[in-house]
């Protein structure tokens, strides 16, 4: 057995057990826990509704003993006569809104007072008492809710006593609107699937929620044994019977003594369906079984890929080694495979990208050589006769008698010996550029002083030069000559280049250690593949230009371990990113300066 197929097996026996096992445990947990969420969620239900359902019995009752002791009651001792106590229930009906259906005084079986006009003078029996409430000072009888005109009404009912005699008087009577307690059943239901049961002490319905109410009639309900302990609250499962054809999942919650209420034995039931509880889980079985089959298929591509992988980087980072071999220009190449493998194809290209770069390097070192041998002799073969033939051209120009032609010719020849003595000159910097005398200068100033100089060349072009510095101080460690030399550099070009009437800006900002200088113009721009060829020696794109002031520029940044950038410019042209060390300090904590960026 070869090892690739020995690797595709163990793989391939690993991953589909591994898988296995962990589908039957996701599956076991996820439904244990589920079902003990669902559990003590329908017990925390219940409860809630339970106490939800005493609250508003309590707030009832509070009513009509608060009620009772209104002095304005006794107006039925004289049969409201002046209908006060009457417009005092309409005005309870109103702001009740919804809840009372109405309110009324019986005395010797006569309507005398009631929210609703028309009930006044009518004869009337009082509510058949099914719970009493002991309130300290009287009784508050309750009756059972009972269907009355398309509505359900619990009618509330409590005696009269007179404020002189204590003898009792009439009877108030509040019919409650029952739909107060099948609204809690539904608000807490509705969307869940769930459905809620009030049931007395007998075990009998009191409300149902909309659900319920729509898939069991009332006589269903009242045969079933819902069989529930008398602990305070807790969870049964029952089968469905008449309710629903799967079995049930029961949370109870029994009424307690809510704020000094009697107990009355009432039980709160939510019901919901197991097959609609644990449906969550049965959707997760069949995406673990999916992803279980994924998994082996996955498992399967993953042992074949894997396989193969050790070999294949390895051949090809061969290869990427033979073909750098044969040429250092070949261009770089991402090795794929384990992270091993690909830190040392990182590394192999990071000693090319050195190679490169060493290379570059002594090129550049050795055409500064040939600049030097040049500009040696140059100096030596062209300076003495050009510093003649200027002094000679300046004498004849002195002599009278020369017309306006001749003085032109002489001028002419005395600018072409001053253009020849820069371009040696020039040369002679590109070849030894001097060590920087550094010291902390103001780099605001200096781009200050360096404008004054350039303020003929900028008005004669027409040119906008704006300069925003970011601090009213910008300090550098660095040679002020050089960095003048250096400025003058950028600047002339961006002048060149740029069109009359075109617009060059300058700011200035410290960033952290490096004192930051950007100089942008509106020219046509470099393009990318260009921008590393800018810094050779004698590679110049602007007409009449040597190829020599951004080498000498690159020379002096990196002489104060500083770096120099070539970005796109929001004004459409080039920009140049100069950083510099702001003290010594920073200087310092670059051992070997870094090369050049090129963006």
């Amino acid at each position: 057995m070869t090892i690739r197929r020995a690797l595709l097996l163990t793989l391939l026996a690993f991953s589909i057990s591994f898988a296995a096992l962990m589908t039957a445990l996701s599956y076991s947990r996820a439904r244990a826990a589920l079902s003990d969420e669902i559990r003590l969620n329908l017990e925390t239900q219940a409860l809630t509704l339970m106490q939800q359902v005493d609250a508003m019995l309590f707030e009832r009752v509070k009513d009509m003993q608060g009620w009772r002791r209104l002095d304005l009651m006794q107006e039925v001792r004289v049969g409201d006569v002046d209908k006060r106590l009457a417009r005092f229930l309409d005005d309870i009906k109103a702001a009740y809104s919804g809840i009372y259906t109405d309110l009324y005084c019986l005395q010797n079986r006569r309507i005398v007072a009631a929210s609703e006009a028309a009930m006044i003078g009518r004869t009337a029996a009082a509510p058949t008492p099914w719970i009493t409430i002991d309130v300290g000072d009287g009784a508050v009888q309750l009756s059972r809710p009972r269907r009355e005109s398309g509505s359900t009404v619990l009618a509330l009912s409590g005696e009269l006593l007179d404020a002189y005699s204590g003898a009792p008087m009439g009877t108030l009577v509040a019919r409650l609107d029952w739909h107060e307690a099948t609204r809690l059943l539904d608000d807490s239901t509705r969307g869940s699937g769930r459905e809620a049961l009030l049931l007395d002490a007998a075990g009998r319905p009191l409300a149902a929620s909309t659900g319920l109410r729509q898939r069991a009639d009332s006589h269903a309900l009242d045969v079933i044994d819902w069989h529930l302990d008398d602990s305070a609250h807790g969870v049964i499962t029952l089968d469905g019977e008449s309710i629903s054809r799967d079995q049930l999942l029961l949370g109870y919650a029994h009424s307690t003594a809510y704020k000094g209420l009697p107990q009355f034995g009432w039980s709160l039931l939510v019901l919901t369906p197991t097959a609609t509880a644990f449906a969550p889980v049965q959707h997760l079985l069949w995406t673990l079984l999916a992803l279980l089959a994924a998994t082996g298929l996955v498992a399967a591509l993953l042992a074949v890929r894997i396989s193969a992988l050790g070999a294949r980087p390895l051949q090809e980072l061969t290869r990427y080694a033979r073909a750098v071999g044969e040429d250092i220009d070949t261009p770089q190449r991402d090795i794929d495979g384990t992270s091993e493998i690909r830190e040392l194809g990182s590394a192999f290209n990071t000693t090319v990208a050195e190679l490169r770069r060493s290379r570059a390097h002594l090129v550049r070192v050795s055409k500064l050589a040939a600049v030097g041998e040049m500009a040696a002799m140059l100096a030596h073969e062209v300076r003495t006769p050009l510093g003649i033939i200027r002094s000679s051209a300046q004498l004849v120009g002195r002599q009278g008698g020369l017309d306006e032609a001749g003085r032109e010719m002489m001028s002419f020849m005395i600018n072409e010996c001053d253009r020849i003595n820069g371009l040696v000159t020039s040369l002679l910097e590109a070849a030894r550029p001097r060590r920087p005398d550094r010291h902390e200068h103001d780099v605001n100033a200096i781009i200050t002083q360096v404008l004054e100089m350039l303020h003929a060349r900028i008005h004669e072009r027409g040119v906008i030069v704006r300069f925003d510095p970011a601090a009213a101080r910008a300090p550098a460690h660095c040679d002020r000559d050089q960095l003048v030399q250096v400025l003058l550099n950028v600047l002339t070009n961006a002048l060149a280049i740029v069109a009359e009437a075109g617009h060059v800006r300058i700011t200035t900002r410290v960033a952290g250690d490096f004192a930051e200088i950007r100089i942008e113009d509106d020219g046509p721009g470099i393009p990318p593949e260009r921008r590393e060829a800018v810094f050779e020696p004698f590679v110049s794109f602007r007409s009449g230009g040597i190829g020599l002031g951004l080498p000498i520029v690159r020379e002096i940044v990196e002489l104060h371990e500083g770096s120099i950038a070539i970005e796109e410019s929001s004004l459409g042209g080039a920009c140049f990113v100069i950083s510099l060390p702001t003290s010594a300090q920073a200087a310092a904590t670059r051992a070997v300066p870094g090369p050049h960026r090129v963006t």
